[in-house]
């Protein structure tokens, strides 16, 4: 099983406004998409480059930011606290675009829990086909998991 930790880091201190990062193993989750996503968006660069020599492509691999209003609820599987435009009913979003409008561009993944586990599956973002066999399913203790939730909410 993996390990998760949820981390509250200041996105706007005057208003005292904070995102929810996710690490992973201790790695930042955000850090994982990105290299998950960059082949495809390599392949993606190149071709807009050849289509249109003159306009600079843009690389998105990993173009996220990590989101300012998740609950626990939406974050154990529960009602989603955002529905961005292409998403089925059984995924959640799990990053947003860094533009702040979550329909622009998101990574969305199915996440169950059970008695014992917390499992994030079927990631991908909701405008491009992009493979992310090589983070797989992550699975995660309960307990663990909502041990950090209650840290990173302020339960604990």
């Amino acid at each position: 099983m993996r390990s998760i930790e949820f981390r509250r880091i200041s996105t706007r201190p005057a208003e005292r406004e904070t995102s929810l990062q996710f690490l992973i193993d201790g790695v930042s989750f955000l850090e994982l998409v990105r290299e998950a996503e960059l082949p495809g968006a390599l392949a993606e660069q190149k071709e807009r480059a050849e289509e249109f020599p003159t306009e600079p492509a843009p690389l998105l691999a990993g173009d996220y930011a990590p989101s300012t209003r998740l609950s626990v609820e939406h974050l154990l599987g529960g009602a989603p606290d955002r529905v961005p435009h292409g998403v089925e009913d059984d995924e959640h979003l799990l990053l947003g675009c860094t533009c702040g409008i979550d329909d622009c561009w998101a990574l969305v993944a199915k996440i169950v829990a059970d008695d014992d586990t917390v499992t994030w599956s079927a990631l991908r973002n909701t405008y491009r086909d992009w493979d992310y066999g090589g983070i797989g399913e992550l699975t995660f203790s309960r307990r663990q998991y909502e041990k950090a939730l209650d840290t990173a909410f302020g339960v604990a």
